[in-house]
């Protein structure tokens, strides 16, 4: 009696275009061997277009299983055995399954027949080969991603960020007009308007603008994204999940914001995250946050209070109090904002030299570049490393101390390796010959101090404390009945580069 003969036929996404591995030339193929055969064919099942890592996702082969459990089927044929499943797992369940139903299985290609148990045994043996091969294929696109990455090409797994476009097939995202617009509007707000994520995600929101997935609504961390997203000064990221394996190279895409805005923008977002991960100040409160008690070493807050005058008016106080009043048992008295003021005010007018910031933590440039030549140095060591090793690797070859595949295999490693090198290589020396912006210098900014500060508004004021000071150490004591405060030191932070 002829078996009832089940022809299954798969074919991915990646392989459709590949001669042998077409649904109709697996096909075509198994129907004359089934012919051949004198099989008699119950069905034809095909998965078009979905990857063997799994049973589950696929409906063909689903439909062909229940067939045996019904007795339909006693015999399944395939082109090749990875065209089955590529999972080691899958094929030994299938292969139960096939006993437990007496269906028998046989390969094309393979010349696979298990109503052998040589034929059982070889058939796991093949199963085992075709999951190292798909890791092997995934560990190879992973090293095309990457390298890709590093080439400067938009990757943009999940859809180009907000401002760019990226067309199918294309490896370089281009600016839409619109959203950059937005783009830009965002990171001024946030640097030199001094609005706190959240007022711009209102902001954004009230007006109807949407973020690139339709539907949603902005977020703080929707801002947040676009704020830290060195997509915008035109560098591409890589593995944003995985810390270990995250890295930022140069784009071949044009950038939407200056690299000076982008910097600013991040120490703005790094201090208020560590100094209002609560609040942000108001802009009249401007030393809030930088504001520090030479006692205990606290940072100070404001501090509102009321009181009822005379009147009947409602007047507000506020002042600066120190937090190691609640946490350290600090005995500091309050500074009341008025006071601060003054106190700034002639501290600034009475610089007469700059002997007291001799220690400011200024960048060495000097230093900074012997980093670089250095790191040419180790680059230049590893790529000749790397020749040496592709050298003894043939005459191992020539010699037939290993096989061509196996030679063939670790020569793409340290080609791969040394292209990364000679990416990291060429940043470097591009880097060191560039020439380098000016400096943020002390002198310029405690003249700029002592000149504009009475004509600086609030806001200006609050933007100017939080880009350039670190600390202002302020001393309260007791002095014949009254509290005295002053202002001990002021730690600059001009670490920065203008560009």
């Amino acid at each position: 009696m002829a078996m009832k003969t089940g022809i299954y036929v798969r074919v991915s996404t990646e392989e459709q275009a590949q001669e042998g591995f077409s649904i109709r030339g697996q096909t075509e193929k198994l129907k004359a061997y089934a012919l051949i055969k004198e099989w008699e064919i119950y069905d034809i099942y095909g998965d078009e277009g979905i990857s063997g890592k799994n049973i589950e996702d696929r409906p063909a082969i689903n439909r062909l299983i229940k067939d045996i459990k019904n007795e339909k089927v006693n015999n399944v044929v395939v082109f090749k055995v990875d065209r089955l499943t590529r999972s080691t797992k899958n094929l030994i369940e299938l292969v139960e399954l096939f006993d437990k139903y007496n269906c028998h299985f046989n390969s094309l290609t393979e010349s696979i027949d298990t109503e052998s148990p040589s034929g059982r045994m070889f058939l796991k043996i093949i199963g085992i080969f075709a999951e190292f091969e798909r890791d092997n294929l995934i560990t190879r696109l992973k090293l095309g991603f990457e390298r890709k990455a590093k080439e400067g090409y938009s990757l943009a797994s999940y859809g180009a960020s907000f401002g760019y476009d990226l067309k199918k097939g294309e490896k370089i995202q281009t600016i839409n007009q619109t959203e950059a617009k937005i783009v830009r509007e965002v990171f001024d707000l946030y640097v030199n308007e001094n609005i706190p994520m959240t007022q711009i995600t209102m902001m954004l929101n009230n007006r109807n603008i949407r973020p690139k997935r339709n539907g949603q609504k902005w977020s703080e961390t929707s801002v947040r994204n676009i704020l830290s997203n060195p997509n915008y000064i035109g560098k591409v990221r890589y593995a944003t999940q995985d810390k270990n394996r995250y890295f930022e190279a140069d784009g071949q895409h044009e950038p939407i914001i200056e690299d000076k805005i982008f910097k600013l923008a991040q120490e703005k977002a790094s201090k208020n995250y560590k100094r209002f991960n609560k609040k942000v100040p108001d802009d009249k409160n401007y030393f809030c946050g930088v504001l520090y008690c030479e006692k205990c070493g606290s940072r100070y807050t404001t501090h509102h209070t009321s009181r009822i005058l005379a009147n009947g008016e409602r007047k507000e106080y506020v002042s600066y109090k120190c937090n190691g009043i609640k946490y350290k048992n600090c005995v500091t008295s309050n500074i009341i904002r008025g006071k601060m003021d003054a106190l700034f005010e002639d501290y600034i007018t009475n610089i007469n030299n700059l002997t007291a910031f001799d220690n400011l933590n200024l960048k060495n440039e000097d230093n900074e570049k012997q980093d670089l030549l250095n790191y040419i140095i180790e680059c230049e060591n590893k790529l000749k490393a790397h020749e040496k090793k592709k050298k003894r690797l043939m005459e191992q070859y020539v010699a037939e101390e290993i096989k061509f595949d196996n030679y063939k295999q670790l020569i793409e490693i340290l080609d791969e390796q040394c292209t990364i090198l000679e990416i990291e290589l060429e940043k470097a020396k591009t880097e060191i010959s560039e020439e380098k912006p000016p400096k943020i210098l002390k002198e310029d900014i405690i003249l700029d101090l002592k000149e504009n500060w009475h004509i600086l508004n609030d806001k200006e004021r609050f933007i100017f404390l939080h880009r350039f000071i670190k600390k202002i150490i302020v001393n309260s004591e007791k002095i014949k009945g009254q509290i005295k405060h002053k202002i001990v030191h002021i730690e600059f932070d001009l670490h920065k580069e203008l560009k």
